[in-house]
């Protein structure tokens, strides 16, 4: 059992050991593979319904075109990012294959939204609803069964925030490490989870006592080190592979996000278009919102995990990172569920569920405002799938 680091306090407790959801390793996994499996018949009924997304299309095509058995490595130039290539070379069955492998990933990505609910004192049956508000919902459909990419991402930076939780409330090492693994895991399936590893990082540093002693100092660089480094060594291992067989740092990076620090009409109309795209995405969140003003109204400076989200959000979008409007309403419903405060009053429990009610109205009444392509691939679905003849 990995010792407990002393450097972090511990502004609230968490029983992380007695209280994870379920209990046991195995019957952890059992759940995510049950909670999946309605996922799975959602993708093959989508296949039927709309066909083949072009998300997985492309990320099969790619993954089959990569010579990855000969003796040159040029290669490494197109095949960003590696772990959805690598998982789309041998899952079997093309893009329904990768559309079934992402609906096995919405279990473990509904599993730790529960879990992570539940350790913020957050009652089992209301942390089971308010999953299954952004779960049984379109946009989280779309998700799961049309960009596996994606979706593997966001379940691995679910876990990733999973782990930090633990690391900066319940001072566990392990799950230091843990949220670091994840971050690095994510960057190398999406570049937009660089910023959230670096939010993580600041996370770990000032949560950690604010003493001036050298031992003191060191002890928040580690910590902020143990979430970051993964991530860098990612990043700064992928770019020297490429640079080494292909000549150039950046050539997969660029291919992967051909917008990447575009930055059309200039810098500063970049960022204003990206903070005004979230704050549209925003309006589907309205959980998010509601759990912001909760933070501020208890203990001001607790808000500022929710702002550190949003930002790294609107960070994505002005750099050029490829993520979608479907992925932000996904990743802001469950950060919304991460941030609420535990032991609710009746009239914050009210005002919760009226914003639940509201989200999920929105999720499937107005989604051709804002989510276009969600909007006409659940008509598809349920035309020809869900009530189809």
């Amino acid at each position: 059992m990995a010792s407990a680091t002393r450097a972090l306090s511990a502004p609230g407790f968490l029983s992380w050991r007695h209280e994870r959801w379920p209990r046991t390793a195995w019957a952890r996994w059992a759940a995510r593979l049950w909670l999946a499996a309605p996922f799975v018949v959602l993708a093959d009924l989508a296949d039927h319904a709309y066909g083949a997304s072009a998300a997985n299309l492309s990320l099969r095509s790619r993954a089959a075109s990569l010579q990855w058995a000969s003796g040159r490595l040029g290669w490494v130039a197109h095949a960003f990012p590696p772990i959805p290539l690598a998982i789309a070379r041998v899952v079997p069955g093309g893009a329904e294959g990768l559309a079934i492998a992402g609906a096995l990933c919405s279990g473990i990505l509904i599993q730790l939204t529960i879990e992570r609910a539940i350790l913020r004192s957050v009652p089992m049956v209301t942390a089971i609803v308010l999953t299954a508000a952004i779960a049984g919902t379109p946009v989280f459909w779309y998700l799961a069964t049309g960009s596996f990419a994606t979706f593997l991402a966001l379940s691995l930076l679910s876990m990733a925030l999973t782990g930090l939780l633990d690391f900066t409330f319940n001072r566990s090492t392990e799950s230091g490490f843990i949220a670091g693994i994840g971050f690095g895991l994510a960057t190398l399936c999406d570049l937009s989870a660089v910023p959230f590893a670096l939010a993580g990082a600041l996370a770990a540093f000032f949560v950690t006592p604010q003493a001036r002693a050298v031992r003191e100092v060191a002890r928040r660089r580690a910590a902020a080190a143990v979430v970051l480094f993964p991530t860098a060594a990612s990043l700064a291992g992928w770019s020297f592979l490429q640079w080494r067989f292909s000549g150039s740092w950046t050539a997969s990076f660029t291919r992967a996000d051909p917008s990447l620090f575009e930055f059309p009409g200039g810098a500063w109309a970049s960022l204003v278009h990206a903070i005004d795209s979230v704050g549209t995405d925003l309006a589907y969140a309205p959980v998010l919102v509601v759990a912001a003003v909760l933070l501020l109204v208890r203990r001001p400076a607790s808000i500022v995990p929710c702002v550190a989200f949003v930002g790294c959000i609107a960070a994505d979008l002005w750099l050029g990172a490829t993520l979608s409007g479907a992925a932000v309403v996904v990743l802001l419903a469950v950060v919304g569920l991460a941030m609420l405060p535990g032991r609710l009053t009746v009239v914050e429990q009210a005002l919760l569920w009226v914003c639940v009610g509201a989200q999920v109205a929105m999720s499937f009444g107005d989604l051709h405002h804002g989510l276009g392509p969600v909007a006409d691939w659940f008509h598809h679905l349920t035309r020809n799938g869900l009530f189809g003849h």
